[in-house]
């Protein structure tokens, strides 16, 4: 017991020192595991942007090829009489008499 009152009457800036210290401590941890979570969440963020970027890019592509074959088929009709338009239409595959 007379450690502690030596301790507290004359050492009391070391026990708050100790103290202040501890707690430093425990905030660092605390707030490194928030800053963890926070880096963790934004590399998960930035991971789902790359997919839907690359997934629009794809879409994007795909429908420029829709549109090219369209112009390329509407140029393709245009030039052909209704007798060959006719006879295209009856050999198609979607042709049903």
């Amino acid at each position: 017991m007379s450690l502690f009152t030596t301790l507290l009457s004359g050492g009391w800036q070391w026990i708050a020192a100790a103290g202040a210290l501890i707690a430093a401590l425990g905030a660092s941890y605390f707030g490194g595991k928030k800053i963890g979570k926070v880096q963790q969440q934004a590399k998960a963020d930035t991971e789902s942007a790359k997919k839907e970027a690359a997934q629009t890019a794809a879409v994007a592509h795909q429908q420029q090829l829709h549109r090219e074959e369209a112009t390329r088929v509407a140029t393709e009709n245009s030039n052909i009489d209704d007798a060959a338009a006719r006879d295209k239409l009856q050999q198609s595959k979607y042709h049903q008499p």
